[in-house]
């Protein structure tokens, strides 16, 4: 591999905000071959914690997940505005967020690419870690990594 490109993994998930998660899902699923969205609330477990721009954060959100055979959809609905999630609402309306890729060290990555974490937090199994890269201006959208957890 030529030096300084960073090695992901395959395409995990795209994602969308949107104001009502079960009302998009829906559509998703009403016109395509898919299988029920999964609607769930962040936090999904206690001690859960995220970081905005370096300072912690209470983030709460309703997430809908489609299962793809090679991908998955996840359509997030802010809760509360202290997040990149109500940011993007507030500043584009509803659309494509989002793509991420699993990588063995998110930060690392975001430093070899110079760009700073937006904003980063807790998977769902204890020990992995999600990050937002602020790859606006180099992407158009942000860039999550992911660090998966010990067991997954």
């Amino acid at each position: 591999m030529p030096e300084g490109r960073i090695s992901i993994g395959p395409l995990i998930q795209v994602g969308f905000i949107v104001h009502d998660c079960e009302a998009y899902s829906h559509r998703w699923t009403t016109l395509f071959e898919l299988p029920p969205a999964r609607v769930v609330e962040w936090p999904l477990r206690e001690g859960m914690t995220a970081v905005l721009r370096g300072l912690p954060i209470d983030l709460r959100m309703k997430i809908a997940f489609i299962e793809m055979p090679n991908a998955q959809l996840e359509f997030i609905q802010p809760l509360e505005p202290n997040n990149i999630y109500a940011e993007f609402l507030e500043q584009h309306g509803e659309g494509i967020h989002h793509v991420l890729f699993d990588v063995p060290d998110p930060e690392a990555a975001a430093a070899r690419m110079g760009v700073d974490v937006l904003q980063s937090g807790d998977t769902v199994k204890p020990g992995g870690r999600w990050y937002f890269l602020d790859t606006l201006a180099m992407f158009g959208f942000p860039l999550e990594l992911r660090r998966r957890a010990p067991d997954s």
